[in-house]
């Protein structure tokens, strides 16, 4: 994106719509709240096994995997005060990275997001995330809008709503980088 197509899209309410692998991800803003709208993800539910208790250095009550290995812990003190093993998850045979969730006290659910196999330890808030977390918690609370809080050192509030095949994400955004990237043409 270019910056004075951000400069736009902060400034105007035209969506953006961006072409993946995995189909169309669009962002919109209302107000201060940016919105994700991706397709939903609801994950399988696996065995436990002893190597992944031993990846998360801690016991889930239940596992779960699409893309990502999805765990379900009791509570939320559990959920903060994990520890897990990277180099074990790195070693897991399923998933590419490791989600942990759990109700939360004052959030309908809280959550935290480790990809150590793209070599990062730990995704401060990650959105596509929410495309496993939204419809587990949709269907566990039987409720379709939620607010969900993700746990890391630098945590954030999703505003979330289950969709019948997609999920919207929502939250407060500040801007992170500028960068400008210049194409040189060789004679």
């Amino acid at each position: 994106m270019l910056y004075h197509e951000y400069y736009d899209f902060i400034n105007k309410k035209d969506p953006l719509v961006f072409n993946t692998k995995s189909g169309q991800l669009m962002v919109n803003r209302e107000d201060e709240i940016i919105y994700l709208d991706f397709p939903k993800l609801m994950p399988s539910k696996i065995e436990l096994s002893a190597d992944m208790e031993l990846a998360l250095n801690a016991q889930p009550s239940a596992a779960y995997l699409d893309r990502d290995l999805v765990f379900i812990f009791e509570n939320e003190e559990q959920v903060i005060n994990l520890m897990p093993d990277f180099t074990r998850m790195k070693s897991l045979s399923q998933g590419i990275g490791v989600l942990v969730t759990a109700p939360g006290k004052e959030f309908d659910f809280v959550s935290r997001t480790f990809f150590p196999k793209l070599n990062v330890n730990e995704d401060p808030v990650c959105g596509s995330a929410h495309s496993n977390f939204i419809p587990y918690w949709a269907q566990k609370l039987k409720k379709d809008v939620m607010l969900a809080k993700q746990l890391s050192s630098r945590p954030g509030i999703l505003y979330c709503e289950n969709k019948t095949n997609r999920v919207k994400i929502g939250g407060k955004a500040i801007l992170y980088a500028k960068a400008q990237i210049n194409e040189f043409i060789y004679l």
